[in-house]
């Protein structure tokens, strides 16, 4: 059949003798339009063109034949066949028409309270279309009422082909990013048949009330726990919190006068803060000292974990704190260095005071220590803070069990700062103070107990697990920091150094830089000049050379306890050249290089110097003097070994060249002497 216009139809065919009427034999004859697939074919849309004119066809007709479109052509009643093939060919217009699918189905949906929109409803929906044809066939719409967000939502597809729907859902958020609406576009991609019976689903569209936190103020900026006699004024004293949060603030002095600083008003700010100044007068010649309470009210947050009422204290004491030096050895050159500040006051940053001291030693050896000496780990005398945390709830007791009681003395005081708690573990000379600290001090430590217990005063009241910061000199912070020694010449150095102050307590304190611990120097040791009675440990003296070589001597007597006694060509990390000992056999060794010896300078125990030969004392039995041996290797003579009215046990010599004295200049006469004992040494020197 040939096709045309979305539709086919038939051809018809008679076969007639020539010369017979046709309407005779065939009145009429019928084409079948049929419509392709996927169209219709409608009677009323096919019509014979108005132009179309043969002298065979007396009337063509359209009629509806189930889905299919019959033609019927009436022959003229006057058509006589002719001798040849006779055609006519109809001149028909119209076209089949797209065949439509359709969709009929049922959407329900279960909605609870406080939102508007499709709510609560089971409402059927159909629609037609043409095959791959995509059609929106209905929108929902869900939006939550004031203060309320959406928690569930979710349109599905219950009974149908899922792949024909195209659902497209559009969220709407507000600023806090809560779900406060949604939209269901149901778009549906027709198939090739219609479809009656699906179902469409929302099982379930909730709402719950947005919370919104109470306004409340919840905290506040820093202020200084201690200020100036001198006064000081706060202007941009910060209150956070909620917009919204009404209060009140009042501050209070000692004598009970108010000043209103804030007087219920409102945290408004975008950045929910509110800017207060805070004024604190004068009161040098007015006052000895004061105490500002700050007190807020209003919204006050019930978990406000600040201060609250807020204390600031005032004194118009002006301590005074001074840096100098002391030296066993004699050192001179230095001077005080002094500085005034507030009581109570911790610096925002370090005061830092130059120090420059030209320091001259006595006779001796002065060597300058290495440059990777820690100069700033030096510790000023009692600038000791400690920091030991309770180890059990303790309720208004009189003595406090602590972790460690290290670096604590009698007369130590502190604050109660339970609130207080560091972020790391304090270590080594941390001077990491919490401000909270410098006001007036509530307790003073009265003894030391035990490694884990000390007694204070008043009464104290104090938690597990909080850490105290306990101070001495009244609360003085300082340190030295940035040393540089600088040698001028054999006895004189340049000593410059940064004094830092952080923090001024209530007392005049002078913190004294031990000389000792930053020059090394060995005092000269002076001929036939006695050198009192030693002490436990290592003692060092210098002996200077002469350049054209020459004997360096000494007489020891160790007493009772044992003693060691050597020669060190050079520094105390020199060369052993002499030695003491329990035997005969001269004093070149051999050499005990566990005690006394650099750089641990360990010191032995009278039993570990007992059982070491080159420890001599009475204690152990005879001692030899060693005058023979002396006279036999150098050629002068120890006449006696009593010299003003005191007796040696022993000669220790070295006899040198000029050799040695190009090497080095100096040998170190050095002691070494458990504890409990005691000697004397006397320098012989020879023309």
């Amino acid at each position: 059949m040939p096709s045309f216009n979305n539709y086919t139809f038939s051809n018809i065919q008679y076969t007639i003798p020539e010369g017979d009427n046709v309407s005779i034999l065939y009145p009429t004859a019928q084409i079948t339009i049929v419509p392709n697939s996927g169209y219709t074919a409608t009677a009323a849309d096919f019509s014979l063109d108005p132009s179309f004119s043969d002298n065979a066809v007396q009337s063509v007709v359209f009629t509806q034949d189930g889905s299919n479109v019959l033609c019927t052509v009436t022959f003229d009643t006057g058509f006589v066949m002719p001798s040849g093939n006779y055609t006519i060919p109809l001149c028909v217009v119209g076209e089949g028409g797209v065949s439509l699918i359709t969709i009929d189905g049922t959407f329900t949906a279960n909605v609870g309270p406080n939102i508007s929109g499709d709510v609560n409803e089971s409402v059927p929906y159909t629609n037609s279309g043409s095959v791959g044809e995509l059609e929106l066939l209905f929108t929902k719409n869900y939006t939550a009422n004031a203060g309320y967000y959406l928690t569930s939502t979710g349109l599905q597809v219950v009974t149908g082909n899922a792949s024909n729907y195209n659902i497209v859902q559009a969220p709407t958020y507000d600023g806090d990013n809560n779900l406060t609406g949604i939209s269901y576009a149901v778009n549906y991609l027709y198939p090739n048949q219609s479809i009656d019976g699906d179902k469409l689903r929302i099982n379930q569209v909730s709402a719950k009330e947005i919370y919104v936190a109470p306004a409340f103020v919840t905290s506040y900026s820093p202020l200084p726990v201690t200020v100036s006699p001198y006064g000081e004024t706060v202007t941009n004293w910060r209150i956070f919190g909620g917009v919204g949060a009404m209060f009140t603030a009042i501050m209070t002095d000692t004598l009970g006068n108010s000043t209103t600083l804030v007087d219920n008003e409102a945290i408004r700010t975008c950045c929910g803060d509110y800017l207060v100044q805070v004024v604190i007068p004068n009161i040098i010649g007015v006052a000895n000292e004061e105490l500002y309470t700050i007190t807020l009210s209003g919204d006050i947050d019930p978990d406000f974990a600040q201060e609250n009422p807020i204390q600031i204290y005032q004194s118009a004491v002006l301590p005074r704190i001074g840096l100098t030096a002391i030296s066993t050895y004699g050192v001179t050159g230095y001077n005080l260095i002094e500085e005034q500040g507030s009581a109570y006051t911790i610096l925002p940053s370090p005061q830092t005071i130059p120090v420059e001291w030209t320091l001259t030693v006595p006779s001796g050896t002065l060597n300058l220590p290495s440059l990777s000496v820690d100069y700033d780990a030096i510790v000023l005398d009692n600038n000791q803070i400690a920091y030991p945390v309770a180890t059990s709830d303790q309720s208004n007791v009189g003595s406090i069990d602590v972790d460690s009681t290290t670096g604590i003395l009698p007369g130590d005081v502190f604050n109660n700062t339970l609130v207080t708690a560091f972020t790391q573990t304090p270590t080594g000379n941390e001077t990491a103070l919490d401000a909270s600290l410098y006001s007036p001090f509530e307790y003073t430590v009265t003894s030391v107990n035990s490694g884990t217990n000390i007694s204070v005063t008043p009464n104290i009241s104090i938690a597990d697990g909080f850490r105290l910061t306990i101070v001495r000199n009244g609360g003085d912070v300082v340190d030295l920091s940035n040393i540089v020694l600088t040698q001028i010449d054999d006895t004189t150095v340049k000593l410059n150094a940064i004094f830092n102050i952080s923090a001024f307590g209530y007392i005049d304190k002078t913190f004294t830089l031990n000389l000792d611990q930053v020059l090394e120097f060995t005092p000269a040791a002076l001929c036939d000049v006695v050198i009192p009675s030693g002490v436990e440990g290592v003692t060092d003296l210098s002996v200077e050379l002469d350049p054209a070589g020459g004997i360096v001597c000494f007489l020891v007597d160790p007493i009772g306890v044992p003693d060691k006694f050597e020669l060190i060509h050079g520094l105390a990390g020199g060369t052993k050249v002499a030695t003491s000992g329990m035997n005969t056999t001269g004093n070149t060794g051999p050499f005990d290089n566990v005690f006394g010896t650099e750089p641990i300078n360990l010191t032995p125990t009278v039993l570990q110097a007992t059982n070491t030969l080159q420890f001599i004392g009475t204690n152990k039995g005879t001692i030899d003097t060693r005058q023979t041996e002396f006279n036999a290797a150098t050629g002068e003579t120890i006449a006696t070994m009593t010299v003003g009215g005191n007796t040696y046990e022993q000669v220790l010599w070295w006899e040198y060249s000029a050799a040695d004295y190009i090497t080095n200049p100096n040998v170190t006469f050095r002691t070494t002497g458990p504890s409990g004992t005691g000697w004397s040494a006397l320098r012989v020197c020879f023309p």
